[in-house]
């Protein structure tokens, strides 16, 4: 006697339930094609268009901009934390000015 659906069980690892699924064996056909088609589209797509290479000279041109971004953004974030500790000093400057202009 041929079965006429499959039942899958789930656990799942963060929860204490079960799931259980019943399906159909055409579902279960229908889903095995479903995946094999994709399959084969997969490999059809990367046989038509393989992965191009960089040839050595961009590889080292990037290389040589990607060194000199972090060299130019390490630069940037020095500046910024100067410009940070003297825009607090500028405050400090500023709220003392204020504090001597009421006590007059």
């Amino acid at each position: 006697m041929k079965a006429t659906y499959w039942s899958f069980i789930v656990l799942s690892p963060h929860s204490p339930r079960l799931e259980k699924f019943t399906i159909s064996c055409k579902a279960a056909l229908v889903l095995i094609a479903a995946f094999v088609l994709a399959f084969l589209a997969t490999v059809f797509l990367l046989l038509m268009f393989p992965t191009t290479r960089v040839n050595e000279r961009d590889r080292v041109r990037l290389a040589a901009e990607n060194q000199a971004m972090q060299v130019e953004n390490k630069n940037i974030d020095l500046q910024i934390g100067k410009l940070n500790a003297q825009m607090s000093r500028v405050q400090e400057h500023s709220q003392r000015v204020v504090a001597l202009m009421h006590m007059d």
